[in-house]
């Protein structure tokens, strides 16, 4: 199984720190099944992905509708 590394880049559109909480704890719920490093600076949100491709192919569709949901 082909094994790498991603990264994912978001905007909170919202501006509210509330949301980038919301958006943070959802990940960490629900996305346990791989390595992730998440980094906030200001409005921007870099997360990186560790693990088999399946599973982080899996996890970038998790993340972009979570992200449509909370920083929109």
């Amino acid at each position: 199984m082909a094994r790498g590394k991603k990264t994912m880049r978001f905007y909170n559109n919202s501006g509210k720190l509330e949301n980038v909480i919301a958006f943070l704890e959802q990940v960490q719920e629900k996305i346990n099944y791989i390595n992730i490093n998440c980094t906030v600076e200001g409005r921007d949100i870099e997360i990186s992905l560790s693990g088999p491709q399946d599973l982080q192919h899996l996890a970038t569709e998790r993340l972009k509708r979570l992200a449509d949901k909370h920083l929109e």
